[in-house]
């Protein structure tokens, strides 16, 4: 491990082993991908690049107990590589660089210090290369959990955790493996199994026993403005199964449901987007979740609820977005507790080659 101190005392410790195989694993599947690009018979390689900052203040007000809190929420930087190398070759980068929940660098610090974890977040949420001929495809490195859920497959920088599911916050998706699939020349059909490493595995690859895997069978289909996916896992917390609905009825509302169910833990959310004219929509989800589960560090059961607006400032796009939310959770363990937040976020695309 390598500690870099700062002049204020805080420092950042780096896992240097695993900062070596991430980029030799890197340099592995995108040299040979970028070899077999180069034939002027085929498309031209493209990449893009997305540089996503966030802001953001959260006040919390505990009424049982008549405590305030405050903290930065998601504050934090992301940028997402991504590209063709040729007809037959992709990849995708997700690095999360900087975060900060709190007023210190304890959060950034921990994203490098878990740099070669499989059980909490750090710098690199995915890192793959995908190659695929006549429909099927093959995708190889680090990537999230295909669990058949839209709060799954929304960014992170986007999200919001306060109304966002138990598993949502406390399973780590982002995991090293292979997934091997099919998908419709139109893109609307998709169906997929993958085999990576689970959260608690601790270092990946660094058990022998089957179990200790996650192994995923998923599959999606657009019906025309009406998306549908659904998953079966197994995982540290048995076996899961998820399903996900998001139907957009007009240009302004949109409603989706997610559901997960296993034997350790069950939960529901809905939700809806609303726009109100070309800058402003609103947001309302809902939640439930029950069950006991040690990999989840969750019993009992949680309600929650949020409603927020969403500010897009720039006319010709919906690149910058203000928020505010507030939201409402209570657990059976947990003094119930009221939220708002208020942030900035910017999606800043660029194109790389």
């Amino acid at each position: 491990m390598k500690n870099f101190l700062f002049s204020n005392g805080y420092s950042i410790t780096f896992d240097p082993l695993g900062v070596k195989l991430f980029f030799v694993m890197l340099a592995f599947l995108l040299v040979p991908s970028a070899a077999l690009a180069q034939d002027d018979d085929k498309p031209q390689s493209e990449g893009t690049l997305l540089i996503a900052p966030r802001l953001e203040v959260e006040p919390f007000y505990y009424p049982g107990s008549h405590e305030w809190s405050t903290s930065l929420g998601a504050t934090s930087f992301y940028t997402f590589f991504d590209g063709n190398l040729g007809e037959h070759f992709s990849f995708s980068i997700g690095n999360h660089w900087l975060a900060f929940s709190e007023f210190s660098f304890d959060d950034t610090r921990s994203l490098y210090q878990n740099t070669w974890r499989t059980d909490a977040l750090n710098w690199v949420d995915w890192a793959n290369v995908t190659v695929n001929f006549g429909g099927f495809f093959l995708t190889l490195g680090k990537d999230y959990l295909h669990i058949g859920t839209y709060e799954i497959e929304e960014y992170d920088y986007l999200s919001h955790w306060q109304i966002n599911s138990t598993f949502w916050n406390n399973y780590q998706v982002y995991q090293w493996g292979g997934r091997f699939g099919w998908m419709s020349e139109e893109e609307d059909t998709m169906i997929s199994a993958s085999v990576t490493t689970d959260q608690l595995m601790g270092k990946p690859f660094s058990s022998k026993i089957v179990n200790d895997y996650a192994f995923t069978l998923s599959g999606m289909h657009d019906f025309g403005g009406i998306g549908m996916m659904a998953s079966i896992s197994q995982c540290s917390i048995g076996w899961l199964g998820a399903m996900g609905l998001n139907a957009e009825l007009s240009d302004m509302f949109t409603l989706g449901l997610d559901g997960y169910l296993s034997k350790e833990y069950k939960g529901i959310s809905l939700r809806s987007t609303i726009g109100v004219g070309e800058q402003f929509d609103v947001l309302l989800k809902t939640g439930f979740d029950s069950g006991f589960s040690e990999a989840l560090e969750f019993a009992g059961s949680r309600f929650y609820a949020g409603a927020g607006a969403y500010w897009y400032p720039l006319k010709e796009n919906k690149d910058l977005r203000v928020h505010g939310l507030f939201s409402y959770d209570r657990g059976t363990y947990s003094d119930p507790c009221l939220g708002l937040s208020f942030g900035v976020t910017y999606s800043l695309n660029l194109n790389i080659f």
